[in-house]
């Protein structure tokens, strides 16, 4: 589906504040409550829109580190594949995993309340994983940006 400027707006809106009423949004971007209901209705349709959440600050909910980890696994057949992306989503400290190209073939995101907590982790996970061949760690030292804005584009 192709996005126009108004869905655009709507969807920076929402982003800003995934709380505001129809109306506010409708206000904010200069379109009728209505229309503005229908167009939200549609991208929530289309799956564009997946829900609304709440953001939390981990740091502050106790979870003071942030570890990038790269894993590679020890071999890339499907049942290796399928095993290890089980134990992730199994795996509630794991808040995203991606499948990527390069060395690695997955990276994931890990939030911890401690140095001595990831240690811990880390040596379950590789104790209790024989899928795993090696593993990256990089712990966020600092925050440079952090959005869920997308450089939305509207379509012709």
């Amino acid at each position: 589906m192709k996005l126009d400027l108004i869905d655009v707006k709507i969807i920076d809106s929402l982003i800003d504040d995934g709380r505001a009423s129809v109306e506010t949004v409708a206000e904010r971007i200069q379109l009728s409550a209505t229309a503005t209901r229908r167009r939200i209705r549609r991208l929530e349709d289309q799956k564009i829109i997946g829900g609304y959440r709440a953001e939390i600050d981990a740091e502050r909910a106790g979870l003071e580190i942030r570890i990038h980890v790269l894993v590679k696994l020890q071999k890339r057949d499907r049942s290796d594949i399928e095993r290890f992306e089980r134990i992730v989503r199994d795996t509630p400290e794991i808040q995203s995993c991606d499948l990527v190209t390069g060395q690695y073939d997955y990276f994931l995101l890990i939030h911890l309340s401690s140095m001595k907590d990831y240690h811990q982790y880390l040596r379950q996970f590789l104790a209790d994983n024989d899928v795993v061949g090696s593993i990256e760690s990089n712990v966020v030292i600092g925050n440079i940006k952090r959005t869920q804005k997308l450089a939305l584009v509207a379509g012709e």
